[in-house]
């Protein structure tokens, strides 16, 4: 199966944002941390300001700061306001709406309080505004583990065809994404000379915008427009900015440093024999087999579904544990909620330790 992560931040991202080494991404990002601030305080002590064709987020001390895109949209979904309408307002009239719904929370809300993110350069950016129940991961603590990777064997992953060399590492004061591989290790699929490479995205944004992903994976080749391919064994976790985040995302920096550290014989050999195993002679026979196992967790519509996605001359047969599995991947992708994604992708993992 092919991955489009890499591919659509390669395609988007402008030139600042682009970064040919993780020490290069982790220096950017602390910039943007030393240079931020946080302040929490109560919905009720903010109002809006129509100035120069702009609105502005005032506070009790009564200094302005101006909005990032982001942070307007989400000072609008605080207030149960829609943001793309209120954009198109005039400045004035947008201000006098948004300082109705802050007073209305601050009524209904008590001592509700905000959790504020500034940019702080001569003057304030804001850049993000979310309850306290948000856990800030910042970018540069993510870009740091990702430099204790790249110590223990990991490197940026680079096209393995023709074009420019260039780096998918990425950041902005919003967010950020890196494609590691593991360095020297290469992985041999049984029955074929195509060399497997072990490979890694990690993805955060700092201002709430989504949460840290990191989304482990085997693959063939990344060609020079950053287009993943002969992707396998595709497990996403995902951890949400809220209550043990940062606990939850250490755990999982161990376990890819313990994915890294597993023999390539190992996964060879079980690649092998999950190549050679028949769960069934026909599909409906597949199907029922895997409905069975009710551990999984897995819907016969879903099972159906990474049934029919799997493409036999790149899969192998979908009768076959290895196939299923790369089908189900496949079908996975397609879905747009990450839960439900995350879901079948560990489904799809257990497989491959199913007795049939």
């Amino acid at each position: 199966m092919e991955l489009f992560k890499a591919h659509r931040q390669w395609a988007k991202r402008p030139d600042d944002e682009r970064f040919p080494t993780v020490q290069a991404l982790y220096e950017a990002t602390a910039e943007y941390a030393k240079i931020a601030g946080e302040k929490r305080v109560p919905f009720g002590t903010l109002r809006t300001e129509a100035a120069d064709g702009d609105i502005q987020l005032v506070g009790k001390a009564g200094v302005p700061a101006h909005l990032t895109h982001w942070a307007f949209g989400q000072l609008c979904q605080r207030i149960s306001a829609p943001a793309a309408y209120l954009r198109d307002l005039p400045p004035t009239l947008a201000a006098q709406n948004l300082n109705h719904g802050l007073a209305e929370r601050a009524k209904n809300n008590g001592e509700d309080i905000a959790q504020l993110l500034f940019h702080s350069n001569g003057s304030l950016l804001l850049r993000a505004i979310t309850s306290t129940q948000y856990e800030r991961i910042w970018n540069w603590e993510v870009a740091q583990r990702l430099m204790d990777l790249c110590e223990r064997g990991w490197e940026p992953a680079l096209p393995d065809t023709g074009g420019p060399q260039n780096t998918a590492l990425y950041a902005s004061d919003h967010d950020m994404f890196a494609f590691l591989r593991q360095r020297n290790v290469v992985i041999s699929e049984p029955g074929t000379d195509q060399p497997i490479y072990r490979g890694v995205i990690v993805e955060n944004s700092e201002v709430g915008a989504a949460a840290l992903k990191l989304t482990r994976f085997m693959y063939r080749y990344m060609c020079s427009n950053h287009i993943i391919w002969g992707a396998s064994k595709v497990v996403e976790l995902s951890v949400r900015h809220v209550g043990d985040a940062r606990n939850r995302w250490a755990q999982f920096a161990v376990q890819c440093q313990a994915w890294a550290n597993e023999s390539a014989s190992d996964e060879q050999s079980i690649i092998k024999s999950a190549q050679s195993k028949v769960i069934a002679a026909t599909k409906e026979q597949v199907l029922d087999a895997v409905f069975g196992k009710r551990s999984l967790g897995l819907s016969r519509k879903t099972i159906e579904s990474g049934y029919d996605a799997a493409i036999p001359s790149q899969d192998g047969s979908p009768n076959t544990v290895w196939g299923l599995v790369q089908g189900l991947t496949r079908h996975s992708q397609t879905i747009p909620y990450a839960e439900v994604r995350t879901g079948i992708d560990r489904a799809a993992g257990k497989l491959m330790e199913v007795n049939f």
